[in-house]
């Protein structure tokens, strides 16, 4: 994800939290959403790999497990 999607998504993350009735911390949620978000997209593009490559070629190129 670019950096332009990234703020986008976090600027609308912060309008939809800081528009509820309840005390957050804006930017620590949006922070941790999208980092949930990236991690499990990374995690989703290594198991594509595995997939279409195979565990060998993924032991090769040290892709970590899972």
């Amino acid at each position: 994800m670019d950096d332009e999607i990234r703020t986008m998504k976090l600027t609308e993350l912060k309008t939809r939290v800081a528009r509820a009735q309840y005390h957050v911390d804006v930017e620590a949620v949006a922070e941790a959403f999208v980092a949930r978000m990236l991690a499990a997209h990374a995690a989703l593009r290594r198991a594509d790999v595995r997939a279409l490559l195979g565990e060998r070629a993924a032991r090769e190129l040290q892709l970590p497990a899972g």
